[in-house]
């Protein structure tokens, strides 16, 4: 197999997410690529209490209960979640950055808290 060289600088491309001191849930271009989060235009936010995760699926239907327009700029995308935050009492005093994978036995994307 042939040498591909790396060309692009700047920040890493392992997918994290934040949850903003604003009430926002900010995805890097890793994670906006990982999740083929272009593909999408809304998400819907899930929490599991007793093991602190939150959960997120992607989807086009603006219809879906719970969907949330995701918003998307140069270097990722993010989706307002401040009800979410505040309903579950997930603290966003300052900002904090998850790893986020995938979870085949929900079907859904998760970082836990």
């Amino acid at each position: 197999m042939a040498f591909e060289r790396f060309v692009r600088a700047g920040r890493s491309y392992a997918p994290k997410v934040s949850i903003w001191t604003r009430g926002q849930i900010g995805f890097n271009r890793g994670a906006v690529k990982k999740m083929s989060m272009r593909d999408y235009k809304y998400a819907i936010l899930f929490y599991d209490k007793e093991n602190k995760r939150v959960g997120i699926k992607l989807t086009n239907n603006p219809s879906e209960e719970g969907a949330t327009k995701i918003s998307f700029g140069s270097t990722g995308a993010f989706i307002s979640a401040r009800a979410f935050l505040d309903y579950y009492d997930i603290p966003r005093g300052e900002t904090k950055r998850y790893d986020i994978y995938y979870d085949d036995e929900n079907d859904m994307w998760v970082f836990d808290l």
